[in-house]
C-alpha cells in the first residue's frame, strides 16, 4: 500500500511540475507563471525582451533537474563582444538557490561569428517552442535572442545532441570556465 501511495505522490508532483513549466514562456517572452523568472532573478539576469538598447543579445538558460541552474549570455554592443555566465547552488528542477558564480569575459569577433553561424544553421529566428512535452527528469534548455526590436525564445526538453538548437547552446557552454562532464549535458 505504501508503494502505491509513493507512486501516486510522485505522479502528482510530476504533473504539477509539468503544469508549471508548460506555460512558462509565451512566444513573446512573457510568463504565465513565475517559474522561469524565479530562476532569472536568482541568477541575477536581466529580462532580455525588455531591453531597449541596440545590443544584440542571446541567452541560454539551462535548468537540469538535479544540477545547478546556469545562465550564459552573449552580447554584441557595437564592435565589443562579451560573455556572462552565472550559476546558482540550487537544483534546476526544484529551487534555484543562491547565486554562487557570476563571471564575464570579453570575446573576439570570431567567437561571435561562430555562434551566429550556429544560430543561423539552427533556424533559431523561425523556431517555436513545443509546449506539449511531459517529463519528470531531464533538463529544460531555453535559448533567447534579441536583435533591435526582434525577440524570440525557444524552449526544449533534453534536446538531442544532433540538433542545431543543442549545438547553439553547447557552443556557449564551451566558452565558459565551468567543467561540465559530457554525461551531464542532457
Amino acid at each position: 500500500m505504501r508503494k502505491i501511495f509513493v507512486a501516486i505522490l510522485f505522479i502528482m508532483q510530476a504533473f504539477c511540475l509539468h503544469a508549471q513549466r508548460s506555460n512558462a514562456i509565451t512566444d513573446k517572452g512573457q510568463s504565465s507563471n513565475k517559474w522561469y523568472y524565479m530562476y532569472l532573478q536568482a541568477l541575477k539576469e536581466p529580462i532580455i525582451y525588455a531591453d531597449k538598447t541596440n545590443k544584440e543579445i542571446y541567452r541560454f538558460t539551462w535548468l537540469r533537474t538535479f544540477h545547478n541552474p546556469i545562465a550564459i549570455r552573449i552580447e554584441k554592443d557595437g564592435s565589443n563582444y562579451k560573455l556572462y555566465w552565472s550559476v546558482c547552488d540550487g537544483k534546476g528542477g526544484y529551487d534555484p538557490g543562491k547565486l554562487v558564480v557570476a563571471k564575464s569575459r570579453n570575446l573576439n569577433k570570431q567567437n561571435w561569428d561562430n555562434f551566429l553561424k550556429k544560430v543561423s544553421i539552427a533556424g533559431f529566428w523561425t523556431m517555436r517552442t513545443d509546449k506539449d512535452f511531459f517529463a519528470t527528469d531531464g533538463s529544460q534548455w531555453i535559448l533567447e535572442g534579441k536583435v533591435n526590436t526582434k525577440y524570440n525564445v525557444v524552449e526544449g526538453w533534453s534536446p538531442s545532441a544532433s540538433t542545431g538548437f543543442y549545438k547553439c547552446c553547447d557552443y556557449l557552454i564551451t566558452l565558459i570556465d565551468l567543467k561540465i562532464k559530457p554525461d551531464d549535458k542532457y
